[in-house]
Order: structure tokens, then sequence, then C-alpha cells
């Protein structure tokens, strides 16, 4: 009996909002931990460290993996990580153990994302990049729901554990859904030296780099807003509050922009949201703190960066559909870079100089990222040319 595809549509949304949960809610929960465990901002960063080592590592090689052995494999193994990682952050006492579980969560990420995109385009073949968007407004509103949840239990009592037990609840629910055979087999697989081949083309490092900038502004601004907005003189509640208004923006961008994607073409919508990203954050950060003008320029913040890591997937698996989870695995091995590096970057320049230094690091960053944009676009119309 063949499934209709708006059922199946519901444990890539799950596995998407995941991902929001776990690459999302580290920044929310930081300055308890640091209390709780009465550590300052620079031994605390070592989470982002840890947690971003585990989702670096695991990109580094699960994009190789889904085309040699198998993408749903793959795929039900991050989940499973993800359920070991969760369990032993919302259950174990000590800051030792916790990091070493942040690790596991971010490995269990890792494989997740990689396979989460070619599998889905495996099934949903018609319009992939308004597909990948909307999928991927689910890690927006898994990013969105992040701290606002974390600010309902904290308000009511709860720590950043009862916190993470609630998201381990709904991972659990995703595994078991991704359990089911509904995911094609793939029909061939390819030998390891093939797939190096296509690190010869200057599109894949353009990609890569793009990408590897933009996550590192986003996932510096994620990691350190909270903790900045708190010292500013905000509660943990109001300020986990404020970071949700950027999530908000990048969960409506991807539902209101994902139909452009198709249309106008990828690297056009990925250059009108860089530009509007870098002028949106800028304010957001270089301004002072104003509950309503911040919240609107967070939101537009996220509305604007919102169609960048869907996107850029949808032209990598469909510039290189042979090799589309090296493709992926590539982008997302650089997201995974920008994760592991910037965030614990601005938790050592945040004890040096302050907080407002690292978050003044993310225009920076997003200014980077568009120059290789730039080069990414400029490749493509010499191929196009060339052809």
């Amino acid at each position: 009996m063949k499934i209709p595809r708006f059922l199946l549509f519901i444990p890539f949304a799950l596995g998407l909002v995941v991902l929001g949960f776990g690459l999302s809610g580290v920044g929310s929960v930081i300055p308890e931990i640091s209390e709780r465990f009465s550590i300052p901002y620079s031994v605390v960063g070592r989470i982002f460290l840890f947690h971003g080592a585990g989702y670096f590592l695991s990109l580094l090689f699960a994009g190789f993996l889904g085309d040699m052995v198998s993408q749903a494999f793959i795929l039900r193994l991050g989940l499973f990580l993800l359920v070991v990682g969760f369990s032993g952050i919302a259950f174990l006492p000590t800051f030792s153990l916790i990091v070493i579980f942040f690790m596991t969560m971010g490995v269990g990420l890792g494989f997740l994302d990689c396979m989460i995109n070619p599998v889905a385009t495996t099934i949903f073949v018609r319009q992939p990049g308004t597909i990948l968007n909307l999928l991927h407004a689910f890690f927006g509103l898994g990013s969105l729901l992040a701290p606002r949840l974390y600010s309902g239990i904290n308000q009511l009592g709860g720590s950043w554990q009862n916190f993470y037990q609630v998201i381990l609840a709904i991972t659990l629910v995703t595994f078991l859904l991704f359990l089911f055979p509904f995911i094609p087999k793939k029909s061939s697989t390819l030998p390891f030296k093939e797939l190096l081949g296509v690190f010869r083309k200057k599109v894949f490092w353009y990609m890569g780099l793009t990408m590897m900038f933009y996550a590192g502004g986003v996932s510096t601004l994620n990691g350190w807003l909270v903790s900045y907005l708190n010292q500013g003189g905000m509660t943990l509640p109001q300020a986990a509050v404020f970071l949700s208004h950027f999530w908000t923006g990048l969960f409506a961008g991807r539902v209101v922009l994902s139909f452009l994607a198709d249309r106008i073409g990828y690297l056009n919508l990925i250059r009108l949201n860089s530009i509007g990203g870098f002028i949106f954050v800028a304010l957001a950060v270089w301004t002072p703190i104003h509950p309503v003008q911040t919240a609107i320029f967070l939101f537009i913040s996220g509305f604007m960066l919102s169609t960048l890591v869907p996107t850029t997937l949808a032209y990598a698996i469909g510039s290189y559909p042979e090799t589309a989870s090296t493709a992926a695995g590539w982008v997302l091995f650089n997201n995974g870079m920008g994760n592991l590096l910037f965030p614990w970057l601005g938790g050592i320049i945040a004890t040096t100089w302050g907080l407002k230094a690292s978050l003044s690091l993310v225009p920076l960053f997003l200014v980077v990222m568009f120059v290789f944009q730039q080069l990414l676009t400029r490749n493509s119309l010499r191929r196009r040319t060339e052809q």
C-alpha cells in the first residue's frame, strides 16, 4: 500500500525539529550550567567545543558512508545516537560526563542532518528546493521553540535537565517513526576513490566556505546572545524569548520564501538573503538594546538568512545527484566547522573583551560569507557558459 505523501512528511518534519532543538538549544542553557557548576564562560564554552566537534567529525564521514553504504542506515544511526546523547545530558550529574554526552549528541545530529536531506529528495522528487526549504522551516520551528520551551520550564521551577528530558521524548518518537521501511533502497554505491574526485571542483570549496561563515555567524549569535542580554539586565527567561525572535523569523522565512527557490533560481535567492541578513544582523548587534527594535531586527535577521542552508543543499544535491550524500555532507561539514570553532572562539573573546565584542564578529562573518557566495555564483555562470 502506497503511503500518502503528507504522512511521509511527518517523520522528516520531526527530524528537522529535533535538529533545531539539538543545535539551537545549547545557548539557552549555558548561563544556568555555568551557575550550577560554578565555572566561567571559558570553561562552560567547552560544551560548544565538544558538541561542535561531535557534529563536525560525524559530518566528515557521514556523506561518504551514505554513498558507500546506505543513507537510511546512517540516518537511523544518527537518531539512535541522539537518544543516547540526550539521555546522558538529561540525567547525569557531573559536568565532565555531560560534556561527553553533548559530543555524542553532536555526532547524532551530524548523521541525521547529513542524511535527511538526500533521503528526502528521493521521496519528494518534485521541486526539491521548495521541499527542502519547507522541511527546514521545521528546523526553524525547533530552534525558535527551544529557548521558549526552556524559558517556560525555567519559570515553572524546572532545570536545563528537565528541558533535555522533553527533547529526549520527542527524539525517541522520531526514531521509532523512521524505523518503518518507507525509505527507498539505494540502487548503487560508489567507491571511496571515486567520491574523492568531486573535491577537484572549485564549486565544492565555494559552497563549503559559504556555509562555514554562515554557521559561524548564526551559531555565535545563538550561543552568546542570551548571555549578552542577561548581562545587560534581562532575566534569563526574557533573554531566551528574545533569542527565539531570530528563530521565529527563520521559520517564517523558510515557509514564505520556500516557493521562490525553484522559481528565481537557488543562487539568486541565496544572494538576496545574504545581503538582507548582513544588514539586519548588523542593526541588531551594533545598535543599543531596545525591547521593540532589537526584537524586530532579530526577527528580520532570521527571516533574511532563512533559506541559505536548505537552498545551498538543494543546489549541491541537484548539481551532483550521483554523489548526493557526499555533496550534502560537504556543505554540512563546513557548517559543522563553523559551529565547532566560532562560538568557542566567541567564549574566549567574551572572557577577555566582553560579550559585546563576541557578538560584533557576527556581521563580519556574514560579509565573508557573501564574498564566497559571489564566487559560487560566478563559478556557476562560467560553467553554464562553457556548456
